[in-house]
């Protein structure tokens, strides 16, 4: 077990900086624990000690949005509907990726059953079903976000530290690093 050594006083009380996870390795932090998720793997709220200069994004540990769990009935079931999966777009900027398959009668939507949950939903979001490649025709089905998960967070998400400078210490917990400029993977250690 390896030990940060710092004379910040004040990160040695608030976050203490024992039981190194690992040496140096050359792996990507991100996959550092051999774990998956939408952005990587969850370094589970660990402190990054970063061995060279340049610009690094993360996700601040605990940091989650939802993905759908249940989606009502369209209000509004479009017409010329044909394809089974499509995707969808919503009123709230922070979700992405739900795809749905639906049921549809003369090119009206009748039902939705969810493909890929997405995330960053909320309960209350309107979605519409986009049909896509579809040229022309009213293809403006809107559904009605009813429930929600717990789930991984989008990129939107994450704070860029700029002009790291090496031997740095990241002041916070981190649980996903979703790029890296001048620093690459190999100048990363995860701590706990």
């Amino acid at each position: 077990m390896g030990l940060f050594r710092t004379s910040d006083s004040f990160i040695g009380r608030a976050m203490p900086l024992t039981g190194l996870v690992g040496v140096p390795n050359a792996a990507p932090a991100w996959v550092f624990q051999n774990q998956t998720g939408v952005l990587g793997t969850n370094l589970n709220s660990s402190v990054l000690y970063v061995g060279a200069t340049g610009d690094i994004s993360v996700i601040l540990g605990g940091t989650s949005l939802n993905s759908v769990n249940v989606i009502s009935v369209p209000t509004n079931g479009g017409t010329n509907y044909t394809t089974i999966t499509t995707t969808t777009t919503c009123s709230n900027n922070m979700a992405q990726g739900l795809t749905v398959t639906i049921t549809q009668t003369g090119g009206v939507i009748q039902s939705l059953a969810i493909v890929a949950a997405g995330s960053g939903y909320n309960p209350g979001d309107i979605i519409t079903v986009v049909e896509a490649g579809r040229a022309g025709g009213s293809v403006d089905a809107k559904a009605v976000i009813t429930a929600v998960n717990d789930g991984v967070p989008v990129s939107a998400q994450a704070i860029e530290f700029k002009g790291v400078q090496a031997g740095t210490i990241l002041p916070v917990a981190v649980d996903y690093v979703t790029s890296l400029t001048t620093v690459t993977a190999a100048d990363i250690i995860v701590g706990r």
